[in-house]
């Protein structure tokens, strides 16, 4: 049984309110199991929820939780509504989102993932774009700005990270010569 209510879930599809926690990486087994990879969110955390949002062509659908399994080595997820592997293909390498009402205090603070919607700026270049996502590869953060219709792929990383203001949304970043033409 979870212990979330359900109401904040349909209470954040009307706000339109959420965090990114991690993202599906592929199917496991034939009953429609799905490997996840998340950002700070233990077992136990994940097992109280009775469902989580997969962003599917920029909007958020809400799937409930069937059954999570997780080992040292990986976390599988059974979702209602996809009962099989060739279903489950269709959420391989989708992002997976919570209520805001759920994010921990201290995750606003250390993790990037509210920072969705910030808007970034290049100390030469001037305005890039806002992050429209924050993806994890390994042990690093990138952040997805939408840069004239294209997206511009930045490393979450002290090189590039010149001055990050939580409070008023804004990153300035140093982007190496060159580094915006080789992107796009």
């Amino acid at each position: 049984m979870s212990l979330y209510p359900i109401e904040l879930f349909y209470e954040a599809i009307q706000k339109e309110e959420y965090f990114q926690i991690g993202s599906f990486k592929k199917p496991i087994g034939k009953d429609g199991g799905l490997v996840a990879l998340f950002v700070a969110y233990s077992p136990a955390e994940l097992a109280k929820l009775p469902a989580l949002f997969v962003e599917v062509d920029d909007v958020k659908v809400p799937y409930t939780i069937k059954n999570i399994t997780s080992t040292a080595e990986k976390t599988v997820i059974h979702l209602d509504l996809i009962p099989s592997k060739t279903e489950a293909y269709t959420l391989r390498n989708l992002s997976l989102f919570l209520p805001i009402a759920l994010q921990p205090k201290w995750q606003q603070t250390t993790l990037p993932y509210s920072l969705v919607g910030a808007v970034v700026e290049d100390i030469a270049l001037g305005p890039l774009g806002s992050i429209q996502s924050i993806y994890r590869m390994r042990d690093q953060y990138i952040m997805a700005v939408d840069h004239r219709k294209k997206e511009l792929l930045i490393p979450y990383v002290t090189p590039f990270l010149i001055n990050v203001n939580t409070a008023a949304k804004k990153i300035t970043v140093a982007l190496p010569e060159g580094y915006l033409e080789a992107m796009l």
